[in-house]
């Protein structure tokens, strides 16, 4: 129901009374202790705006630093693996991140040590015994026409893949950390947030990628492991 307006007089009055209202206060000062916490007020207020406004800028740096390492590592999964001086370690390493769709390769059997699995005859090694890494899973791909056979392997909440391709050896990366042990040269990067170990066996290359809260000294312990020498390789 609509309120009847008022008469003409009626409301001119009530414009006259704001008015004098307005002007009562700005001729009429407020008290010192008063106006000091109105600008006290004011300034918690401002500074409450800005603290704000600098934990959303924080907050939009990292969502976009967290969408930058998701974008690189789908770069890497979009790479073409058919260029022509072959896939390179990006691409293998861009496998450690998709999931595992074979079940996890058992022991192997009178080598504790091994696994019973292998890519161009360099058997997966079983991590559990002396690192407590178990495998988890596995996944089979192509890159490049070349057949690339990744065991998932996992400690906790913690994570790695390991990738083996077969064919001729990949080319080193530009710009890796470079460490020798027992013979071997490994090559150490970061693709896509993640550290990357990567080195050659037997002519072929090999890529260990490790997950969220793994480090290089970590994944250079699991690759350079060989059992006191025992490993056919």
């Amino acid at each position: 129901m609509t309120r009847p307006e008022p008469p003409a007089p009626e409301r001119d009055a009530a414009a006259r009374a704001v008015d004098a209202i307005r002007a009562a206060n700005a001729a009429t000062p407020a008290p010192a202790g008063l106006r000091a916490r109105v600008d006290a007020t004011r300034r918690e207020r401002t500074s409450r705006r800005h603290r704000g406004r600098s934990r959303g800028r924080l907050g939009l740096a990292a969502g976009f630093a967290g969408a930058l390492a998701a974008a690189a590592l789908v770069a890497i999964l979009l790479l073409p693996s058919g260029t022509p001086g072959g896939p390179s370690v990006s691409v293998a390493a861009a496998l450690g991140v998709r999931p595992a769709v074979e079940a996890a390769p058992a022991i192997r059997a009178g080598e504790p040590a091994l696994l019973d699995r292998e890519a161009a005859d360099i058997p997966f090694p079983n991590w559990a015994p002396p690192f407590g890494w178990r495998a988890t899973g596995a996944r089979t791909d192509r890159i490049g026409g070349r057949r690339a056979v990744t065991v998932f392997y996992a400690r906790g909440a913690r994570r790695v893949a390991y990738t083996i391709v077969e064919g001729s050896a990949l080319e080193r990366p530009d710009g890796a950390r470079s460490t020798s042990r027992a013979g071997t040269e490994f090559r150490s990067l970061a693709l896509g947030g993640r550290p990357v170990v990567t080195w050659r066996r037997q002519g072929h290359t090999c890529v260990l990628v490790g997950g969220p809260g793994v480090s290089d000294a970590r994944l250079l312990a699991l690759a350079g492991w060989r059992d006191g020498g025992s490993l056919p390789y």
